[in-house]
């Protein structure tokens, strides 16, 4: 179980195998920019927005603010990062071993065909001494979904980021500006599916799904 806390907001917010998405309203300008500022600069000292794993402070590395939902960027996170680790090593693995250093001579071999065709005036010392993490950081990954279906392609994400950076919850600014309600309910069936944790910060009431819990904070700050 997954819970977050923030000494201005009295209920407690937590996700379990029965609550994937939750919802919190902040109507007060003031008030929701403190909050979000809260969540884009944590602090330990527990004045700020702290997510608890069965009691223990979860780290913010585990935790992912989006502020734009339509610019999210897989090559710049931390799962591109991992993924050129599982790369490294399954490159050297009985599987691909061979295959490997065939393609590490190949690329060796071309650049010296390369150089020689022009008469340069040096040569290729390396004896194919690197790893093909190195080679795959040339290359420009995605991840692979219906560009027309967001909601599709808004999960891949989220499945990349979980099984790739560890990410253990993952806060939404305003996600409801960018989708419908219909594509909110595909939302929380595929967290559901997938056991993603969700949390939707929102500085307007609107349309009120009945299975996702919500908090809602009025302009005169009264906790609803």
């Amino acid at each position: 179980m997954i819970r977050m806390v923030y000494p201005k907001i009295e209920h407690e917010i937590v996700w379990n195998s029965e609550t994937r998405i939750n919802e919190l309203v902040l109507e007060s300008p003031i008030f929701f920019r403190e909050f979000t500022n809260s969540l884009n600069f944590p602090v330990d000292d527990g004045s700020g927005v702290n997510f608890l794993e069965d009691g223990k402070t979860l780290k913010s590395d585990f935790v992912e603010v989006i502020f734009n939902p339509e610019k999210l960027d897989f090559n710049s996170r931390k799962p591109a990062t991992t993924l050129f680790k599982i790369l490294a090593k399954v490159s050297v693995s009985e599987e691909f071993y061979l295959s490997t250093n065939r393609f590490k001579t190949e690329i060796v071999e071309y650049i010296n065909k390369i150089i020689d065709s022009e008469n340069f005036g040096f040569e290729v010392t390396s004896e194919a001494d690197f790893t093909l993490d190195q080679v795959a950081k040339a290359v420009n990954f995605h991840i692979s979904s219906d560009d027309d279906d967001y909601i599709e392609f808004l999960t891949d994400y989220l499945e990349v980021m979980t099984e790739l950076a560890g990410e253990k919850v993952f806060v939404f600014v305003n996600l409801r500006s960018y989708i419908t309600d219909n594509e909110l309910a595909r939302l929380l069936k595929n967290a559901y599916n997938h056991e993603f944790n969700i949390l939707l910060v929102e500085n307007r009431d609107r349309f009120k799904n009945s299975q996702i819990p919500r908090v809602v904070i009025d302009s005169d700050l009264c906790e609803i």
